[in-house]
């Protein structure tokens, strides 16, 4: 198995431990509100939004150089000494 998935795995066992240890609820301001959550969902909740961050932006950086790779191929002519007859 790849390493990104067995450290995937070990960071997301430790948020789940320290979540636990740390369930009390904690007041939240999100813009113009006050919430009250528990600190384990809150852990949870903020891991899993850089977890998708994170994902996105290397997706794109991917497509885009995969993109510019196919732009750089079709521009580019067969130089006539290459070929041989």
């Amino acid at each position: 198995m790849k390493k990104s998935f067995w450290v995937l795995l070990i960071l997301s066992a430790v948020l789940v431990i320290f979540s636990v240890l740390n369930a009390e609820p904690v007041d939240v301001n999100i813009l113009f509100s006050q919430i009250e959550i528990s600190l384990a969902i809150l852990l949870i909740i903020v891991f899993l939004s850089g977890v998708i961050a994170g994902s996105s932006y290397f997706f794109i950086k991917s497509k885009m150089k995969k993109k510019q790779g196919s732009v750089m191929e079709e521009t580019e002519e067969p130089s006539e000494a290459n070929v041989s007859e």
